[in-house]
């Protein structure tokens, strides 16, 4: 079977054009699964060994949604052979996916954003400049902590206002930045070629998605920022919640924010009305 799992791996890389990171993910659930059936033959694998395999993942503290990435593994994995003539039907038709309780993105505050932003003003370091791009850039544009990190100066046209992306699955996408930021990540980037890093480390080398989230974590401290569950991903939360706010459409947002699917943006509406009902009822008239 690794044999296959080779084929596939390739066929993804080459053909699909997914991203190395993406790739790795797909090898390290199929090999999973290849040493869980151990020798058995791929001709006479059934739906029983997959019910079995995903048994074992829950009984081995697999939350939901990583059972559930698994199974998507092997139905595109046994979907290629199958398209491939090399096994008659998939073992994985008629499972049914692990039902995942969607939680409610966690998001900053108009206010908290700006108390955010003043605690990254006040800091005196040597690497302020940076700390301030690095979190406006995610705050203003919403992007992945991937996308942030990946950015090269040459991505960012301070001229047109663009900054150009690589979106999951490798697409790329330019997106419009304001005139301060483009402004500021030009003196930033002064001087440097094209193909550096824009957000480099105290060892001048590409800064670490962990570099990043430890240093918006004490940020974050430093603001007295205490709400539960916040992280870096939650200034992406935030981004779309606040284009919702203001009267931005689902569709804008999608885009913006990279969403292959409209379902994955309007998990933000439940978000915003909460917010826009509590506004409203701040402004009640009380009468004695």
């Amino acid at each position: 079977m690794k044999n296959y799992i080779e084929q596939y791996l390739e066929y993804v890389r080459i053909e699909k054009e997914l991203r190395e990171k993406s790739v790795e993910v797909y090898q390290r659930d199929l090999l999973e699964f290849c040493h869980f059936i151990k020798n058995s033959s791929l001709s006479k694998l059934a739906r029983t060994h997959i019910r079995e395999f995903l048994c074992f993942l829950a009984k081995n503290n697999n939350q939901p949604i990583t059972r559930r990435r698994k199974l998507t593994s092997l139905k595109n994995f046994f979907a290629f052979l199958e398209d491939e003539n090399l096994i008659k039907s998939s073992p994985t038709k008629n499972i049914s996916m692990p039902r995942v309780r969607e939680k409610e993105p966690s998001y900053l505050t108009e206010r908290e954003l700006r108390k955010l932003l003043k605690a990254v003003k006040e800091d005196e370091s040597k690497y302020a400049k940076r700390n301030e791009v690095m979190i406006r850039i995610l705050i203003e544009t919403g992007i992945r902590i991937s996308e942030l990190t990946n950015l090269n100066v040459g991505d960012v046209d301070s001229a047109s206002k663009t900054i150009s992306v690589i979106r999951k699955g490798g697409q790329k996408q330019s997106l419009p930045i304001n005139t301060e930021l483009a402004n500021e990540i030009k003196k930033l980037a002064k001087k440097r070629n094209t193909d550096e890093p824009l957000l480099v480390s105290s060892f001048k080398r590409r800064i670490t998605q962990r570099r990043v989230g430890l240093i918006v974590h004490e940020y974050l401290k430093s603001a007295g920022i205490t709400k539960p569950n916040i992280s870096v991903h939650s200034l992406r939360h935030s981004f779309c919640t606040r284009l919702l706010e203001k009267g931005v459409n689902l569709k804008t947002i999608q885009i913006l924010a990279g969403h292959k699917n409209i379902s994955t943006t309007e998990r933000y509406l439940h978000i915003a009305d909460s917010r826009l009902r509590r506004e409203v009822l701040k402004s009640q008239v009380k009468v004695n």
